[in-house]
């Protein structure tokens, strides 16, 4: 252990020796971030109660029930709301911090980590073209300490840049423009996110893994995908993985 440890700490300086140009530096600064968080990530598995400590500070104050939201809830989950929250000006808001974990674990599941809810989670250093750093995710599946999601991107695909330079060149129609666009399986345009900040962003399928909930920001805005985004990407993960495929649920 001391033997990986000094050299880890040997390797970690010549790194930052190599950083010379402001490119460089950056990145670098990104990889120590990465390196203590993702050293803060394993010590609080240790933790069985870091998660929903921190939900309970943190996530559920900031997250509001909406009318819509409570009436499609089941009996049990109903129950909960009606304890640990206020009902006011048609919305419930969250007002007791002595919650029971396991009343705050139910509200996790089937209200603020649930199919179609779209979080903040820290996806790491990236290395080449791997995805990296905070960005949204769309849940598609819920494993309690796991989540299954799709990140979002608010950088335009390649794909669809080269396409709209052929449109702004004249090469191609609006309507060919738009047909091109959509026989790429694996991008899906996401015109909205119900609570975040109205601007075009991306979901590639390809990207789609399983992460840890502890790389969840408790802290972050939980936003929503309409139903039809979300049964976009249903349908285009079949098509790019195989229609033998079953859908998410």
């Amino acid at each position: 252990m001391k033997e990986a440890y000094i050299d880890c700490l040997k390797k970690l300086r010549e790194f930052r020796k190599s950083l010379m140009i402001d490119k460089d530096i950056k990145r670098g600064k990104l990889y120590f971030t990465w390196v203590k968080d993702k050293t803060k990530i394993i010590e609080n598995e240790k933790n069985e109660n870091y998660i929903y400590t921190n939900v309970i500070k943190h996530t559920l104050p900031n997250y509001v029930i909406t009318r819509y939201t409570f009436n499609k809830a089941n009996k049990k989950v109903k129950s909960i709301i009606k304890e640990n929250y206020t009902f006011k000006d048609n919305k419930y808001t969250f007002n007791n911090t002595n919650i029971s974990v396991e009343d705050a674990k139910i509200i996790m599941k089937y209200v603020l980590f649930k199919r179609g809810n779209v979080v903040w989670i820290d996806f790491g250093f990236n290395i080449g073209n791997e995805f990296g750093g905070m960005h949204p995710a769309v849940i598609l599946k819920n494993f309690d300490k796991d989540l299954f999601v799709v990140p979002i991107s608010s950088k335009k695909p390649i794909e669809y840049t080269r396409i709209e330079k052929d449109l702004e060149d004249g090469k191609i129609t609006k309507e060919e423009c738009k047909k091109q666009k959509d026989k790429i399986t694996e991008i899906i345009e996401l015109e909205k996110i119900n609570g975040f900040r109205k601007m075009l962003r991306w979901a590639r399928i390809t990207r789609m893994k399983k992460v840890s909930i502890l790389r969840v920001n408790f802290s972050g805005t939980i936003g929503t995908l309409d139903g039809k985004d979300i049964n976009n990407i249903s349908d285009k993960i079949c098509l790019e993985f195989g229609d033998n495929m079953s859908k998410p649920i």
